[in-house]
């Protein structure tokens, strides 16, 4: 493992000799050797930057191989090995792995790993909606939002499943689709190590455990309590609260 002290790295070695072609994802690799040590770090060389090779005519430039070009400076992470060109990337990168999340919402206490994602965050609490729908002018908090929802206006579902051919709107929903091929489950409760293939299903399951019931009637002596929003729903819809709404 290359230290993250001493991250100045040499022009790479090509540890194969595979035609390239410019814009295409290549699976053979190149070793990246710390100018310190002994010590190298293979990348494939989609992760690198590749740039075409100058040509003085036009044959040339059908036969010439591309050449790999590097910053004078890489910064790649000692525990996943992705590669960055700024030290300031790779920090804020790094936090993944150690769960530090340095900015607090001055409001809720809640944290997080970078400054955008606050200043996402504040715009819960101040009410601030800058990105309007040019269809129907309702307004949303990020430009992701805005973005779904205007796939809805369109009937836009650019993400679709290899598997089975489903369509959706979103890439993140697309990745949880796919668990149900794969049988992923990367989500595990700590009680019983039963494993769920979304965060919010495991969160539903961990009430089980903790007893927690955040979803409660707001009918005058009632005050019953539930684990899901959909338990709340169906009592809602009992006899005794029907009657009472009429």
């Amino acid at each position: 493992m290359i230290s993250s002290d001493h991250l100045n790295f040499t022009t790479p070695t090509k540890s194969s000799s595979p035609d390239f072609e410019v814009g295409t994802k290549n699976t053979s690799s190149f070793s990246v050797y710390c100018t310190q040590c002994s010590h190298s770090i293979q990348y494939p060389v989609h992760q690198l930057f590749i740039t075409p090779a100058i040509a003085n005519s036009p044959t040339e430039t059908q036969t010439s191989t591309p050449e790999l070009m590097m910053p004078n400076k890489i910064h790649a992470c000692e525990i996943c090995s992705k590669v960055y060109s700024r030290p300031s990337t790779l920090k804020t990168h790094m936090r993944k792995h150690t769960g530090e999340k340095p900015f607090d919402c001055n409001i809720c206490g809640k944290s997080f790993a970078e400054k955008g994602n606050l200043k996402t965050h504040l715009r819960i609490h101040t009410g601030e909606k800058p990105f309007e729908c040019n269809f129907c002018a309702k307004k949303f908090t990020t430009q992701g939002h805005l973005t779904d929802h205007f796939r809805k206006h369109v009937n836009d579902r650019p993400f679709k499943c290899n598997e089975c051919g489903d369509c959706f709107m979103r890439s993140s929903t697309l990745k949880i689709h796919m668990r149900i091929h794969t049988g992923e489950r990367p989500y595990k409760c700590e009680f019983c190590g039963k494993g769920f293939s979304e965060s919010g299903n495991l969160k539903t399951h961990m009430r089980i455990h903790t007893g927690e019931r955040p979803y409660v009637c707001e009918f005058e002596g009632c005050k019953k309590a539930f684990k899901t929003k959909g338990h709340l729903i169906d009592h809602l819809k009992t006899k005794q609260h029907l009657d009472e709404q009429v």
